[in-house]
């Protein structure tokens, strides 16, 4: 069942041989659009029912505040039932987490979502299971149909470790059986051709259900490293089941939107799962990004955006890079750039101005805090993760209370923090540096839709530019992006244009200056409008 090489080689091939021969496309026209997206964990976002746990319906009730903030798309973490706060063990793929509400509010949240424009999109988290699901219960017991679900081995050692040097076999009742990231999440078995199938209908069932999108939790490691004993795996065969996850879903839903977690900082690899997803999460990209701005100067910032473009353009003409810049894995860019604002509030400017579908962590948008902890003790409970995944503060009765043991630092850092409600009084808070930034995105086609840089003719290390073009038929327009990383003010170069953006700055003309952490935007020639 061990798909060859040289089939995909040929693939590839294909691939190239045909891609210069198309007519460049139109992007504003092709599955999946360019949405802004809010990555969301429902524990922590809204709570419409006074339990101090977030629900669908509080989400359903602050859809207005994501149409304001310019989002277009929602990314909603694990809703299935698991017995972990995370949910990244899932017990039934066809139910909701009761937590969270009844399927019929989730449907009801899809369908009220998508009357205002914006895509729901689900955590799939199909590499494992959780070993409470029914399906490794059966095993366990015996049940062969079920035993082939999962991947057992009779081995008594198997010295085998996993792609990290983590230890990936386990035994339970006397079965040893893989679980790549846990003993209590057993690894669903990939060439198992039912397995697969489920897998199928599970994605059709949350389409039913209103579901416009996947994002496929750690898409790398299906056929993992040392999984499958006795046979030779590699990360083509995690393209060639995402390639055909992608088509069957295509097929029931011509506009889903397939993305995955592909935890690589090698855009060379990253590139080869555009062959199978419509986005591979774009970590390198995120790296460039923090790391330029934390900086205060980095003359290769832009050369090192376009050398990853570039190789994505090598594979798909009209890839859709998902940038980030945190995710709930990692510590808050907060904390990171300890509580400047303006660093926080040029890196959203900097994001917002790529190509693709950028990914805006919840929270990230007031300036939340968070890093992970080191097991800690909380009400009996081992704290790791959670403090990455705290409540986000409206200031009103929708904000969850889940967790509020301020022995932590980050819960009391959190309450320092604005809440949303202060943030939309203040002018420049940096939740309305996210607003006027998104705006400026949706509104303008060659930041939405371009999917190509041109690096800016004198950069300097402290003022990086750099030229986005978006053309099809009759829509055409470019525009010059200016990122001041400095610490001090620079003179803005004289070009041919109009500015249409100047960080903080509601009247744009006569401006000769860029201030120190802040960013320009001038549209060079046409429609500035989609």
């Amino acid at each position: 069942m061990i798909r060859k090489i040289g089939n995909f080689i040929l693939l590839i091939f294909i691939i190239y041989a045909f891609s210069g021969c198309k007519k460049a496309p139109d992007l504003t026209d092709i599955n999946p659009r360019n949405d802004v997206y809010y990555q969301m964990f429902v524990r922590s976002f809204a709570d419409s029912d006074g339990d101090g746990i977030g629900d669908f319906n509080g989400i359903t009730e602050k859809l207005d505040y994501l149409v304001d903030l310019g989002i277009t798309g929602i990314w909603l973490m694990p809703i299935h039932p698991s017995p972990t706060y995370h949910g990244y063990d899932v017990t039934n793929y066809y139910n909701v987490n009761p937590e969270y509400g009844t399927l019929a509010d989730f449907t009801n949240l899809c369908q009220e979502a998508k009357e205002k424009g914006i895509t729901i999109m689900i955590d799939l988290v199909v590499n494992h299971t959780s070993s409470l699901h029914e399906w490794f219960l059966s095993a366990l017991a015996g049940d062969e149909k079920y035993k082939d679900y999962y991947v057992f081995t009779d081995q008594a050692t198997t010295g085998k470790l996993g792609s990290w040097g983590q230890n990936i076999w386990h035994i339970a009742d006397g079965k040893k059986y893989c679980g790549y990231f846990s003993n209590t999440m057993p690894d669903l078995n990939f060439f198992n051709e039912d397995v697969i199938n489920e897998i199928y209908q599970i994605g059709k069932y949350w389409i039913d259900h209103g579901v416009g999108g996947f994002r496929l939790d750690a898409a790398q490691h299906f056929y993992g490293t040392n999984e499958y004993l006795g046979y030779s795996v590699d990360f083509y065969d995690n393209i060639y089941f995402l390639k055909d996850f992608r088509k069957k879903m295509r097929e029931y839903d011509p506009n889903v939107y397939i993305t995955g977690e592909i935890n690589l900082l090698t855009e060379s690899i990253v590139k080869e799962y555009f062959i199978g997803l419509d986005s591979p999460l774009d970590f390198p990209i995120a790296n460039k990004v923090v790391a330029a701005g934390a900086s205060n100067g980095n003359l290769n910032y832009i050369k090192g955006l376009i050398k990853i473009y570039n190789t994505y353009l090598g594979v798909d003409q009209t890839f859709i890079s998902a940038p980030f810049l945190r995710n709930h894995d990692e510590n808050r860019l907060a904390t990171e750039y300890d509580g400047n604002l303006d660093k926080l509030k040029l890196v959203a400017e900097m994001l917002m101005v790529l190509p693709g579908s950028p990914i805006i962590y919840y929270g990230e948008e007031i300036g939340m805090y968070g890093s992970k902890s080191n097991g800690e003790i909380s009400n009996g409970i081992a704290i790791w993760d959670e403090t990455r995944r705290l409540p986000l503060n409206f200031g009103d009765k929708y904000t969850t209370t889940w967790f509020q043991d301020d022995t932590f630092s980050d819960v009391v850092r959190n309450q320092e923090v604005k809440s949303v409600t202060e943030q939309l009084l203040v002018e420049d808070s940096l939740l309305n540096t996210y607003r006027a930034i998104i705006k400026l995105r949706n509104e303008n086609i060659a930041l939405k839709y371009g999917n190509t840089m041109t690096v800016y003719e004198n950069n300097t290390s402290q003022l990086q530019g750099f030229y986005r073009e978006y053309q099809y038929e009759d829509k055409y327009q470019k525009v010059l992006v200016f990122h001041n990383l400095s610490l001090l003010e620079q003179a803005l170069p004289v070009v041919n244009g109009t500015i249409i953006y100047a960080s903080g700055i509601k009247d744009v003309t006569n401006i000769t200056t860029i201030a120190p952490k802040s960013t320009i935007v001038i549209d060079m020639i046409g429609d500035a409008h989609d």
